[in-house]
């Protein structure tokens, strides 16, 4: 279930089925834009742990610093992985570009042209959107809990 922050019921609007999908088509544009700047800090966060715990050992740093400039990129490495935020983005985006031409066609649609069932079919295909990138989702998020168990002792 989505969250959003507007409390607006989009079956009490004048066009139930629209509601809906521009709310769906912005909460994976909000998402894509989350995912999108947390793979770009992570990127140079790592990079830039990365590089400074090099600098720290060349420059014998303590020991602590060092420690913990490595770890600090260790710990972001596994963020990374745990959150996907590359493919995050990536999906998040596909999505987007997949819901807006389907509400664009709808619109273009004059007011008398937008009965019951076309109605009905844009929730269908944006269900089947959404219902497509949860299973891809689900998917990803088996197969690497099939891969941990397979790489535990």
């Amino acid at each position: 279930m989505r969250n959003t922050t507007e409390d607006v019921d989009p079956w009490k609007s004048a066009d139930p089925a629209l509601a809906v999908a521009l709310g769906e088509l912005d909460w994976y544009r909000r998402a894509a834009g989350r995912a999108r700047n947390a793979n770009r800090i992570s990127e140079v966060l790592l990079l830039v742990m990365s590089a400074a715990t090099t600098v720290a050992a060349a420059l014998a740093a303590t020991a602590w610093l060092t420690a913990t400039l490595a770890a600090g990129s260790l710990i972001l490495t596994g963020l990374r992985k745990s959150f996907d935020w590359h493919d995050r983005w990536v999906s998040f985006t596909a999505r987007w570009s997949e819901l807006r031409p389907v509400i664009h066609q709808y619109r273009l649609r004059s007011d008398d042209h937008r009965d019951e069932e076309t109605q009905r079919m844009l929730l269908a295909t944006v269900d089947d959107i959404v219902g497509n990138e949860t299973e891809k989702w689900a998917s990803r998020r088996r197969k690497m809990a099939d891969h941990s168990q397979e790489d535990a002792p």
